[in-house]
């Protein structure tokens, strides 16, 4: 092998054969263009399938409803200008302009660009079709649909979802817009407990349900869910301190609203039948006024509404009334003991009102319970506390506070 390479007549027919090639390469279209002289190297075809075909038009004005989509095209070339493209693959572009029509039907001829200069092409169909339709705005409200309503935790309850913004718009073909029938923003309230606050898509649906993918705007809206926990509406009750100067009355103590409604755990609010806690000192009070109060949340309870309420206290100048002969009731006697007023003492009393005007004219002594509770005393004499329960806003002096009482076993009597 080395006499052969040193051969001088082996390096020269090596180099010979070598030009040869390169000459053919760089030369071979020159070839391939004469006659008679290396017919395999002829021209040669490539064909590209399912080409894409662009339409170039009034995208602000016009929408496109039907069009030829895809076309063949044949290519035709020298064998380096076919590997060339095949290889290298240029940047190309199908289309037809109908930029400058209107609406409706239109056949054109297709035209290309960025194909090798020295390349022959040749499109089939020639021709491609675009049907044209004005676009059309048109606004759809939102409507939010709530998901597994049935899925929020014990108690709670779903209120009445808020959308913004209520109205979307969609942008279409004049026909496909048409079409459109609802705008629907999705919400799952599974397990919730508390307001719901969501970024949620737009979907649009025709009027048989069936879901049309047009462009909307704005394709996302933020949805508010109320979620309300247990709740129970209770009177608020404002009791009272301290005294009002003499010669005044409390003629009436309004809370507006009456009632208030606490929210939080059914365990906890539901043993609440009265909101208390508002307290008004009468030292401070010496003519009628109004004034706001906060409302105390009750233990365990998340919330309260209203957090305050208007509370109105009426003064008028005190006058007092007189009644007699009051009848004592004797409560709290068992069946077994006999229960008697000591010889000497009255079973009845008098009684003094006082209170404002209106009060008073309203107030008879069927509105009080004069009383003695006897419940739990032994057999003998005792000397028992006299009760009272009468209309609010009056206060009451009595004759005397305590009455003498005899209590006997019945059953020894018999």
């Amino acid at each position: 092998m080395d006499k052969l390479f040193n051969s001088h007549w082996f390096v020269k027919i090596i180099s010979f054969f070598i030009a040869l090639m390169l000459f053919a390469m760089v030369n071979m279209d020159d070839l391939t263009s004469q006659p008679g002289i290396l017919p395999s190297l002829s021209d040669r075809t490539s064909t590209l399938e399912e080409v894409e075909v662009s339409v170039l038009y009034d995208e602000e004005n016009y929408a496109i409803v039907d069009q030829t989509e895809h076309v063949q095209v044949k290519l035709s070339g020298s064998q380096s200008a076919i590997a060339f493209f095949q290889l290298m693959r240029p940047t190309y572009e199908v289309f037809v302009d109908v930029t400058e029509r209107q609406e409706g039907v239109h056949t054109l001829s297709i035209q290309h660009r960025g194909f090798p200069g020295d390349l022959s092409v040749s499109i089939v169909p020639q021709f491609a079709r675009v049907e044209l339709q004005e676009k059309q705005t048109v606004s759809i409200p939102v409507d939010v649909e709530l998901v597994n309503t049935d899925g929020v935790k014990e108690g709670y309850s779903v209120g009445t979802p808020l959308v913004s913004p209520v109205n979307v718009t969609v942008t279409a073909a004049r026909e496909v817009a048409a079409e459109v029938a609802d705008a629907k923003a999705y919400v799952d309230v599974t397990d919730a407990d508390k307001m719901l606050e969501e970024a949620v898509p737009v979907k649009l649906y025709d009027s048989s349900g069936n879901e049309l993918h047009l462009d909307v705007e704005p394709g996302i809206v933020d949805v508010r869910v109320p979620i309300t926990s247990p709740n129970k509406s209770v009177p608020i009750k404002v009791s009272r301190e301290g005294e009002l100067e003499e010669g005044l009355s409390i003629e009436s103590v309004n809370v507006e609203p009456k009632e208030a409604v606490i929210y939080g755990p059914f365990d906890v609010i539901e043993s609440i039948n009265v909101l208390e806690g508002l307290t008004i000192d009468l030292d401070d009070i010496t003519e009628s006024e109004s004034f706001t109060m906060e409302l105390p949340v009750p233990a365990g309870a998340q919330t309260i509404d209203p957090e305050v309420v208007e509370v109105t206290v009426n003064v008028a100048e005190e006058e007092s009334r007189q009644w007699s002969d009051v009848p004592i009731e004797i409560i709290g006697a068992s069946d077994e003991i006999d229960v008697r007023f000591k010889e000497g003492e009255d079973d009845n009393l008098s009684i003094i009102a006082h209170g404002a005007e209106a009060n008073l004219d309203q107030f008879s002594v069927d509105d009080i319970q004069v009383y003695i509770d006897v419940s739990g005393l032994s057999e003998g004499e005792h000397s028992v506390p006299i009760q009272m329960n009468g209309p609010q806003n009056i206060r009451f002096s009595v004759s005397k506070t305590n009455v003498e009482v005899i209590v006997s076993d019945q059953s020894e009597s018999e």
